[in-house]
């Protein structure tokens, strides 16, 4: 045991329910991983775009990664358990809060039609005013999909739950989430800091059918013994209703401050700017919604390519057999790739901005290409796609003051620089590549120890990032965005100026 730790010093359990994996750390008040644990759960892929997903399994997958976690720790130390969820995640249930079905993922595409019937009744503006997003989404398709299909099913008795609370519920005894949650679910106006009444009558749905609102600072309840007696972990400790997982990575990484820029750079990019108002969203795919820290918002925009772009490349050209970390593949090209230019865009929908039918492309091949070259024009190109993201969220929020990165391709220094030369802006990478659940530990510290402002406990327990500034090679990737924006013009690509 460290010297310096107390065997007395308080502990905190964070749990991240994420869509393919449960992951699950042991947190010191200084941010030390003392434990860590995760569980790998299924999609389940059917007809018609379907996506599911099997609440026991997930509960399964939940007691699994706790206890990895707590293995050889002194649980009589946990003080509290925060919990983070993917989003969206639906889950029907009876009216005892009994489970009815399977789940339906964020995933799930069978929605998508009632989506665009209820956005062309109501108006895109409609619902960009109520819910943060320019048009019907996610639950709101679904559930008017799965009305018309039973309609027996749905009176008065149903429940719509989601993953995190029906987790909650099952830790606590008490269907309860955050607003984040709520708001990504397209249920939750930031203004009005409740359910929108306006959208509740339009799905036909009392607040009373839907999970408690509970802000993350205050616990959803408590540890039922039950529970406490399979984890082995204490009684009565709070449990705090399931916040949305990318403002727990938010915290975990140490966004917390207006005008900073949090960029996943996983399988899918996405970005959450906050901000220090309620502001209508930045693109037609953006997200609003209230943060967990007070006078904070967030625009959530996702890229729909990034690691699987690259994945994909990789493996057209050979690169995924290579010999070495991606990284020297990337160092031994030079940046602008040599004149080649990749439009990323190998998804079957493509970003805001880009019009319908778009196709990936790689420009000014040459017989002196190599599949290195390819690869590093592909990572080069989704970077632009970034910086011409990021130009939405600048003209809904003028002045961006950092980049906080986490995901796969923050673990190296290639792609931060790149990241940082591209856009101008300091580039800082997560010190815990973790950080949704880190995140709901400092959410789990939050709820006994209130009066710490958030932060006071980001700066405590999130690891010092490394930091990356722009560099020498700014120039060239001014040259590069620029060729990469006139080809989307010159190839009709563009929807909207960007």
């Amino acid at each position: 045991m460290d010297a310096n730790r107390s065997p007395t010093e308080p502990l905190f359990l964070g749990l991240d329910l994420g869509t393919t994996n449960i992951k699950a750390l042991v947190v010191d008040e200084r941010g030390g991983i003392l434990g860590r644990g995760a569980e790998s759960i299924r999609l389940i892929h059917g007809p018609q775009s379907a996506v599911e997903q099997d609440f026991e399994e997930i509960w399964v997958a939940t007691v699994q990664a706790i206890l990895r976690a707590i293995r050889g720790i002194e649980t009589h130390r946990v003080r509290a358990l925060g919990i983070s969820s993917q989003g969206a995640a639906m889950q029907l249930l009876d009216d005892e809060g009994r489970i009815r079905g399977p789940v339906v993922s964020w995933l799930d595409g069978r929605g998508l039609a009632h989506d665009t019937r209820l956005t062309r009744q109501q108006g895109a503006a409609w619902f960009a005013h109520r819910i943060g997003h320019w048009g019907s989404s996610m639950t709101l398709g679904q559930l008017e999909r799965l009305r018309e299909q039973s309609p027996a099913g749905f009176d008065s008795s149903f429940r719509v739950g989601f993953v995190g609370d029906c987790i909650v519920h099952r830790l606590c005894g008490r269907m309860a989430h955050e607003p984040t949650s709520a708001g990504i679910a397209q249920l939750y106006n930031a203004r009005l800091s409740d359910y929108d009444p306006d959208v509740l009558r339009l799905l036909r749905l009392q607040s009373s059918q839907l999970p408690q609102l509970i802000p993350a600072d205050q616990p959803a309840g408590f540890l039922l013994p039950q529970i406490a007696d399979k984890l082995g972990l204490p009684s009565n400790i709070p449990v705090s209703a399931a916040l949305h997982d990318q403002y727990a990575a938010a915290l975990g990484i140490g966004a917390v401050s207006p005008g900073q820029v949090m960029f996943g750079a996983g399988t899918a990019w996405v970005l959450l700017a906050l901000m220090r108002h309620w502001s209508e969203p930045a693109s037609p795919d953006a997200f609003v919604c209230a943060h967990c820290c007070p006078g904070l918002f967030g625009q959530i925009l996702s890229l729909r390519t990034g690691g699987t772009a690259l994945h994909f490349m990789q493996n057209l050209t050979g690169q995924s057999q290579a010999s070495g970390p991606l990284e020297n593949g990337l160092a031994s090209i030079p940046p602008g790739s040599d004149g080649l230019l990749c439009l990323p865009f190998f998804q079957g929908t493509p970003p805001a901005g880009i019009k319908l039918g778009c196709r990936g492309a790689i420009l000014g091949l040459q017989s002196h290409h190599t599949p290195a070259h390819v690869v590093r024009a592909t990572v080069e190109g989704l970077v632009f796609e970034l910086n011409r993201h990021l130009g939405f969220v600048k003209r809904a929020e003028t002045a961006l003051s950092r980049i906080v990165m986490c995901g796969g391709a923050a673990s190296g220094d290639v792609v931060p620089q790149m990241v940082s030369d591209v856009t101008g802006l300091p580039v800082a990478c997560a010190g815990e590549s973790e950080s949704s659940a880190l995140g709901a530990a400092i959410v789990a510290r939050k709820l006994v120890e209130p009066q710490f402002a958030w932060q006071q406990l980001v700066t405590c327990m999130v690891p010092a990032p490394r930091l990356f500034l722009p560099g020498s090679q700014r120039s060239i990737y001014q040259e590069g965005f620029e060729r990469f924006l006139e080809s989307l013009r010159q190839l009709g690509l563009l929807s909207s100026p960007s």
